[in-house]
């Protein structure tokens, strides 16, 4: 009895101490010969924490997502690998023009310690780049383009730290990686910015996606917990225009939703948190397997939507017969 009580309790503890630990991470490394050989190790260590935590900790609802390992092992290794690298390749001397025509230097603030000391700098950092997640992440729900292409990452029926970067790599480069790149453009003391990033990819994104069975407690209010985003996933919203695009748009944070009227946390009348009806693209879009579509937008062009199932199937068996005839129309 005492162990399952502690088992219960464990599970409010469980994200916090990944966040401290990560964030040790990150600062005891950075400069040193681990963080030039390993350079994505703090993402490595978040992966391997909260994959852990989903096999020790099992969400009671969970839907098998075996069978999409591959789509999402190749969305990861593109968003992780290569998204980041290309945006700012495009958009550097872009986001540079501007101080560097006006200022003669390649920031707005040339050092550092004038935007204060590095503890000031780190939640500032955390607040300006969390904004910005919550309305792009808000924007890309009410824009109908941006919508189709965000919503292959809310066709999972799961969530889980596998899937967390299943997305166009446009729609995510976006919400995930503008945001950075201008933050980087005024000038904050780059520790500040690898703390606070430490910290936000625990709680957006990595941790909200982290299919165990954890208790965000008043942490929900805060954090965008596992149970907190499940609501953002959910295939049903109450019947009131409030919820017409959705709640939980916070990235990192939840407050942010709770300060601009979308935060949706429904709870039994002992004040558990309810568990959403089913996880799922609210339209009734399916899960898509084929990573092509995503990349190719198939969902926005239907050309692409052809063109690609012409790729994979090149014989059209979808209209054939078993003897490569077409199927007579009844």
């Amino acid at each position: 009895m005492q162990g399952s009580k502690l088992y219960e309790l464990s599970k409010y503890a469980l994200l916090p101490l990944a966040a401290t630990f990560l964030v040790g991470i990150d600062y005891f490394t950075k400069d040193t010969w681990l963080d030039t050989r390993v350079p994505y190790l703090e993402a490595f260590v978040s992966f391997l924490i909260l994959v852990t935590l989903e096999r020790l900790y099992r969400y009671r609802h969970a839907v098998s997502q075996k069978h999409m390992i591959w789509r999402d092992m190749t969305s990861t290794m593109v968003q992780a690998f290569m998204v980041g690298s290309v945006f700012a390749l495009v958009m550097y001397p872009v986001l540079h023009y501007l101080p560097n025509t006006f200022l003669g230097r390649r920031v707005l603030f040339g050092l550092s310690n004038q935007l204060g000391p590095l503890w000031l700098q780190i939640p500032i950092v955390m607040v300006l780049q969390s904004l910005w997640h919550y309305w792009m992440h808000r924007f890309e729900h009410t824009n109908e383009f941006l919508w189709k292409l965000h919503g292959y990452h809310h066709s999972v029926t799961h969530l889980q730290v596998s899937n967390v970067l299943v997305s166009n790599p446009f729609e995510w480069g976006l919400r995930n990686t503008m945001g950075p790149l201008l933050i980087a453009i005024i000038g904050f003391n780059p520790v500040a910015i690898v703390i606070a990033n430490a910290v936000i990819k625990v709680g957006g994104g990595f941790g909200g996606h982290c299919g165990a069975d954890v208790e965000g407690g008043w942490l929900n209010s805060i954090w965008m917990t596992p149970q907190v985003h499940r609501w953002h996933h959910t295939t049903e919203f109450p019947d009131d225009p409030k919820w017409r695009y959705g709640c939980n748009f916070g990235v990192e944070f939840s407050f942010w939703d709770i300060v601009f009227g979308t935060y949706l946390l429904p709870k039994d009348e002992n004040g558990k948190v309810l568990a959403p009806p089913a996880i799922g693209h609210p339209s009734g879009y399916p899960d898509e397997p084929n990573y092509l579509k995503i990349l190719l937008m198939a969902r926005a062009f239907p050309t692409m939507d052809r063109f690609v199932d012409r790729i994979c199937d090149p014989f059209n068996k979808k209209a054939e017969g078993k003897g490569g005839f077409p199927v007579a129309a009844e």
